[in-house]
């Protein structure tokens, strides 16, 4: 496993089996669920098995073609288990429920058909394939008709027949909602808009916790051009972006109830979905940099 290059399923669940091996006092490999088809869905949490520990999680490659955001997580596994002996404290006292490929089956055929398929491989029509996995969670479902998805199968932004109807976006919900270990921070990676953004997607209105995300967003944003001189914008979905209904950060932040919920936004606006491969190690470190100073952040005593 390198970040030189990008890697396929295999390669990337081998990683995590390696990495369980290696480290067995702090790594444990889940199957947290079947893809539609039938592809695991694996997860590697890393935790010293504190009990007064918080809970993290990190995921990649809901949408498929997004391949950075894998090299990026897988990243992020590896650099917090080999140091984990050597690092801070806001690190180590936190549970890590780390998924690098979301989207299994999606990302398989982002090698070997469609560069830039985006959903999964789910067949709710006779015709037409796949439901984008980021607007299939239950909150605001559905909201803004046309506009924050699509009822359309052939619709690149299509949420399925009804909100959790994937395997997928099912997984993430039961393995979160059945933690005894609360979570704190939810982070989901995509590309390639540079952004940290927050809920709320699906209308207009700011969050509760608006401004205390802004500022942990700004954080990490801060963090990132102090590496790379790199601007990632902060702000909620619509601020930032298009009405964005069923995500998992505003499903994370509304029926999860975990407080610090972003969707990082990688690189990058020049190549798009195509990130040249001498980018990817930078792209990992800047967002290794944007990870230490967000869980410093949410470790201040006047924080929740």
């Amino acid at each position: 496993m390198d970040w030189n290059r990008f890697h396929k399923l295999d390669v990337i669940y081998s990683f995590m089996d390696e990495l369980e091996k290696d480290f067995p006092a702090i790594c444990t490999v889940y199957v947290i669920g079947k893809s539609v088809e039938g592809r695991d869905i694996k997860m590697l949490k890393i935790s010293n098995s504190n009990a007064s520990n918080v809970a993290v999680w990190l995921d990649g490659s809901i949408h498929s073609r997004e391949w950075i955001t894998t090299a990026v997580v897988t990243y992020l596994a590896d650099i917090i288990v080999r140091n984990f002996q050597n690092t801070s404290s806001s690190i180590t006292n936190k549970d890590w429920y780390i998924v690098p490929v979301l989207n299994p089956d999606g990302y398989v055929y982002t090698h070997t058909r469609d560069r830039m398929w985006r959903k999964n491989r789910a067949r709710h029509d006779s015709e037409f394939v796949g439901v984008d996995l980021n607007r299939n969670f239950s909150f605001g479902w559905g909201n803004n008709g046309e506009e924050g998805s699509s009822e359309m199968p052939n619709n690149v932004f299509y949420r399925g027949p009804e909100p959790f109807s994937e395997p997928e976006t099912a997984a993430v919900r039961d393995t979160i909602l059945s933690s005894s270990t609360p979570f704190k921070v939810f982070l989901s990676f995509h590309s390639y808009y540079e952004l940290i953004i927050f809920p709320w997607g699906y209308k207009t209105e700011p969050c509760a916790d608006y401004l205390r995300l802004l500022e942990g967003g700004a954080i990490m944003a801060r963090a990132i051009f102090e590496y790379s001189g790199i601007i990632y914008k902060v702000g909620s979905t619509k601020d930032l972006t298009y009405y964005a209904c069923g995500t998992s950060i505003d499903w994370s932040y509304a029926i999860a109830k975990i407080p610090y919920t972003y969707m990082i936004e990688l690189r990058s606006k020049k190549y798009k979905f195509r990130l040249p491969k001498d980018q990817i190690l930078d792209t990992c470190n800047e967002n290794w940099k944007a990870v230490q100073a967000l869980m410093e952040f949410v470790d201040q005593p006047s924080r929740i």
